[in-house]
């Protein structure tokens, strides 16, 4: 069965994320990157009354349900893009996309359905997988999520501020806003207010490279196999653990600025 592009680039990414005992470290580099003080006595012991709000805001499988419908509601819509024929013809035919464009929307219709007689039902069979695994997905993560939710809410508010703000999730109004609060964030009004931003965000950026190398104006430049003396590649060898006469195959050259520009554009 044939699978989109998009599909083929997302299984690709899937597939080199590491597994086993590598995804337990992997998590354990991603996790050590936050560093976090311990809760005083004083927040341990406002810990409990933080977790009953947590609990009302975020309440048995609300995270993995809020996360699948937002994923649903931003790849349908994405989706839809990519499954008319004019897309599923430039992936699947060797002509240039001008041709393409020139024929009539009935006439790629039915060379797409050559090609693939339900190719609308398999973009909407692999989204409807992607969003049952997403939701599974961050139904796992909803027990660390409440976890560390509670001890920044014990963090960051006193108690009375606490007894506050569950006198307000006791009110109808509140205990609305608790239940939806969280998923505003989903709202489809939120996500394409976003998505408008991207070009003025990005436009925000600028000249990155040349910010970079202006950056890096005053730093030494980064040293190939050949900048180094025989006793630094010697050492270098030693540390390695190779041998010194085949360090030189191991020492990469370094990449020029628009290089690696280029790969952090690609990722």
């Amino acid at each position: 069965m044939t699978t989109p592009a998009w599909a083929q680039d997302e299984a690709e990414i899937t597939s080199e994320i590491p597994a086993g005992d590598g995804m337990a470290d992997f998590a354990k580099m991603l996790g050590g990157i936050f560093q976090t003080e311990p809760l005083t006595d004083e927040q341990e012991a406002r810990l409990p009354q933080a977790e009953a709000l947590v609990g009302t805001m975020m309440p048995e499988r609300f995270y993995g349900t809020m996360m699948s419908d937002m994923m649903d509601k931003m790849m349908r819509p994405m989706m839809s893009m990519f499954t008319q024929p004019k897309f599923v013809l430039a992936g699947r035919l060797e002509i240039d996309q001008e041709r393409i464009d020139a024929l009539d929307e009935e006439r790629r219709a039915e060379l797409a359905g050559l090609l693939d007689p339900a190719y609308a039902e398999r973009a909407d069979a692999i989204i409807t997988v992607m969003t049952d695994k997403m939701g599974g997905a961050f139904s796992v993560m909803e027990e660390p999520m409440r976890e560390g939710l509670s001890k920044a809410y014990a963090a960051r508010f006193d108690e009375n501020q606490l007894a506050d703000i569950a006198a307000f999730f006791a009110t109808p109004t509140g205990e609305i806003y608790a239940r939806e609060q969280m998923a505003l964030f989903a709202d489809p009004q939120v996500m394409q207010s976003s998505m408008q931003a991207l070009p003025a965000i990005m436009g925000s950026f600028g000249d990155m490279e040349t910010a970079m190398t202006e950056a890096m104006a005053t730093l030494p430049t980064e040293r190939s196999y050949a900048d180094l003396t025989e006793a630094e590649r010697a050492r270098m060898a030693e540390l390695v653990g190779v041998d010194a006469a085949a360090l030189e195959d191991v020492v990469k050259p370094p990449k020029p600025m628009d290089e690696a520009d280029g790969e952090l554009e690609e990722m």
